[in-house]
């Protein structure tokens, strides 16, 4: 697709991706129904669709994943725009000192719930003006009652928006590959492979992005004839199971719903 000198003599370009699809594919997600979550200062969620264009019934952004010898697949594309950034919101509170501070306080189940939407709140609702919340407060709670409230509500976004692109897929996510700098979290973690009820896989580096671009240009160049022989073999740092009961992951995720649902409207 041409050729650059940025680094003296030329060199054949052989590959171009934006970064969110780039990680999906690093993360071996070739497949219809393989899905990865980039845990930044946002949180970005992708679902392989196949080599249709998915409508979405849950108003998710359906968008190229990658074009490969003139046959292009899809992916489904959800955003929690404060996941990162809400961590360091709680820095600023006072409430924790740092992330690491999260696995000491811990994912235990909480009364209280939290949206993140701080910088508002994406697919489904679309609500640029929405504001972030804490709901179900009481005289009781404390403030590990409000950080667990954070990690769990990062974990119901990202939970809901697969939820949405599983139905609008036709097949359950049956795993999600994660990387970015929260993924440190194991408290968030688990409580993620919790809401999902399905088993959550930590990509061993934080280059997902350049190694995907990287495996790109690799079948471009014709160094490699599949995604997967581009990619090459990998395990996983880290895997997380549910431990929550399904029934219970459900409540979560409704109460979590209709709290969100609230502010989206209060927004206007």
């Amino acid at each position: 697709m041409g050729e650059t000198d940025v680094f003296g003599g030329p060199v054949p370009l052989t590959g171009l991706a934006v970064d969110q699809q780039a990680a999906l594919f690093a993360e071996s997600c070739f497949e219809a129904g393989e899905a990865k979550c980039t845990y930044g200062t946002g949180a970005f969620i992708l679902a392989t669709a196949g080599e249709q264009v998915v409508h979405s019934q849950a108003r998710l952004a359906a968008c190229v994943a990658w074009r490969l010898a003139g046959a292009t697949t899809y992916c489904l594309d959800g955003q929690v725009y404060s996941a990162g950034s809400a961590v360091s919101w709680l820095e600023q509170l006072e409430l924790v000192s740092g992330a690491a501070q999260l696995d000491e306080i811990g994912a235990a189940e909480t009364e209280a719930l939290f949206v993140p939407s701080l910088a508002g709140l994406g697919a489904p609702f679309w609500a640029p003006d929405a504001r972030g919340g804490w709901l179900g407060l009481s005289l009781a709670t404390r403030r590990d009652d409000l950080v667990r409230a954070v990690i769990w509500g990062i974990a119901a976004q990202v939970a809901s928006l697969a939820k949405a692109m599983e139905g609008d897929i036709g097949r359950p996510l049956e795993r999600l590959r994660v990387d970015g700098g929260l993924t440190r979290s194991a408290a968030l973690m688990q409580a993620q492979a919790d809401l999902l009820q399905a088993p959550v896989e930590l990509y061993p580096s934080a280059d997902a992005t350049a190694l995907g671009v990287g495996a790109l240009a690799r079948l471009g160049s014709g160094a490699a004839n599949t995604p997967g022989e581009a990619v090459g073999d990998w395990e996983s740092a880290a895997a997380f199971e549910p431990e929550l009961p399904a029934s219970a992951a459900e409540e979560y995720l409704s109460r979590w719903q209709a709290a969100a649902l609230a502010l989206a409207e209060l927004s206007g």
